[in-house]
């Protein structure tokens, strides 16, 4: 049997990635993380990620660059991204050499519908309260920009 891929890119493309999956093929689910340092990498509430076997995560265009964080248990965090459109890639504690956070918004489309279901959601004191209100019926949506 073939291996089976999940791949990915930065918004600019000049970075892509490779994530070769285990047969038969297990597709890994979405975690969510609230902590405040994973919401300022992402400029969001959270940060969505699956979470692979390092092995088996590999670029295939381009180089990310690293930035080294600290956890506020002070652990080091190791943290990918385009240094061209800043993307986030992955994230990955110092001293964890057997897995990485891949962060999922950068998975291609048709490789992001297949790890959509929800796993686990980590640092959830931290969650923003607007977070549990994205169901919500009452929230405007529009199909398109802000503009309509």
């Amino acid at each position: 049997m073939a291996p089976a891929y999940l791949t990915g890119a930065c918004l600019c493309k000049n970075i892509a990635y490779r994530i070769t999956l285990p047969t038969p093929v297990s597709l890994p689910k979405v975690i969510l993380c609230h902590c405040t340092n994973c919401k300022r990498y992402t400029g969001s509430g959270f940060s969505a990620n699956i979470v692979v076997p390092r092995s088996t995560f590999e670029y295939t265009k381009g180089s990310p660059k690293l930035y080294s964080d600290r956890s506020n248990k002070g652990v080091i965090v190791l943290r990918e991204f385009c240094p061209d459109c800043g993307s986030p890639f992955t994230s990955r504690s110092g001293d964890d050499e057997e897995e990485v956070a891949v962060k999922s918004g950068t998975l291609d489309d048709e490789d992001r519908v297949k790890c959509a279901e929800l796993g686990l959601e980590i640092y959830f004191h931290r969650k923003d309260q607007w977070v549990d209100g994205m169901g919500d019926g009452g929230v405007k949506r529009v199909d398109g920009s802000m503009e309509g």
